[in-house]
C-alpha cells in the first residue's frame, strides 16, 4: 500500500510541476482549467485550482484521499498513513525541484 501512495507522491508532483509548464505536454491542461477556474476570483476557486493541477501537495492529498473513500466503500478500511506519506512525498519533490531549480537558474 505505500508503494501506491508513494506513486500517487510522483504522480502530482510530475502532473502539477515540470509536466504542466507551458509548452510541456499537460500545459495546456492546466491553462485551460485555470481559464474555466479563475482562482484569483475566491479563496474557494484558488483551492480547488491547486487541488486540481496547482499544487503536488494538494494533488496528491486529493488523490490518496479519494483513493481511501474507494478502500472504504469496498470494505477495506480508511489507511491515514496512506494519504500522509502521499502529500508528503509531493511536499518532498516540490521542494527538491526548487532547491535544485534555485541553484541551477542564479
Amino acid at each position: 500500500m505505500i508503494e501506491t501512495s508513494l506513486y500517487i507522491s510522483i504522480w502530482a508532483y510530475l502532473f502539477c510541476v515540470p509536466l504542466s509548464e507551458q509548452g510541456q505536454v499537460f500545459g495546456w491542461v492546466k491553462w485551460r482549467i485555470y481559464k474555466a477556474i479563475k482562482p484569483d476570483k475566491g479563496e474557494r476557486r484558488e483551492m480547488l485550482f491547486k487541488a486540481l493541477i496547482g499544487c503536488p501537495k494538494c494533488h496528491a492529498g486529493q488523490i490518496a484521499l479519494w483513493w481511501q473513500v474507494w478502500e472504504v466503500s469496498h470494505g477495506r478500511g480508511f489507511d491515514i498513513p496512506f494519504v500522509l506519506i502521499a502529500i508528503a512525498g509531493a511536499y518532498a519533490l516540490t521542494t527538491w525541484h526548487q532547491i535544485i531549480d534555485k541553484y541551477l537558474h542564479k
